[in-house]
């Protein structure tokens, strides 16, 4: 997985560069990137998950915390009725949320980008974040179905949360190509740069309310 996502990184950056001096789009380009970001932070986090699970000392076997983990489950599927998406909806809006997650260095499973990115599954009510984003990426890998995918949520609030969600990544990473990248998105889904901007002064610092 580590690999195939160095291999579409340098796909993605050869096809930035021939394509910007051509005075082509990059929207393709920039995807291929943010695919292959997210397929190395998803590396990342299984290395890590393993080294864990091999520096801890066999012990007895432990009872599954189950309380907890109802309660996790109780949350996600309170979220389900709140947002009426599909699944097919909803995977593509993990692997976009996931394209701009790519643009931020810091994608260990601490780091904020991460954070942000698992809670948009959560908001979907979708327990499995990270079995369903590697599934969901290969499907995804042409970025105007992905788009054309998005456009099809008719659902306000949620096209809202994909907007800010993703603003958030932007505004973490600060890179121009994602601001762009993410105005043109906004712009097709019917939010100018006007209206997309009043949209995130009326969210700023809150949470979005379902």
């Amino acid at each position: 997985m580590k690999t195939a996502g160095w291999i579409f990184i340098v796909i993605g950056v050869l096809a930035f560069l021939g394509a910007a001096s051509k005075g082509h789009s990059v929207f393709g380009p920039l995807f291929w990137i943010g695919i292959g970001g997210a397929l190395i932070y998803l590396k990342r986090e299984k290395e890590e998950a393993n080294e864990k699970s091999t520096a801890v000392e066999p012990t007895a076997p432990k009872q599954p915390e189950k309380p907890q983990l109802e309660k996790e489950i109780a949350k996600t599927k309170n979220v389900e009725p709140c947002t009426p998406v599909t699944f097919e909806q909803k995977e593509a809006a993990l692997c976009l949320i996931a394209f701009f997650a790519g643009y931020n260095d810091d994608l260990t499973t601490d780091g904020a980008a991460y954070m942000v990115s698992y809670q948009s599954a959560i908001w979907f009510g979708i327990g499995n974040y990270k079995e369903t984003l590697t599934a969901a990426l290969p499907k995804y890998q042409n970025a105007d179905k992905l788009i054309d995918t998005i456009l099809t949520i008719k659902d306000r609030k949620s096209r809202e949360f994909i907007l800010l969600t993703c603003y958030d990544l932007t505004k973490m990473s600060g890179i121009a190509e994602a601001y762009e990248f993410l105005y043109n998105i906004a712009n097709e889904m019917g939010y100018d740069k006007e209206i997309f901007h009043k949209l995130i002064d009326q969210y700023s610092d809150k949470s979005i309310d379902k």
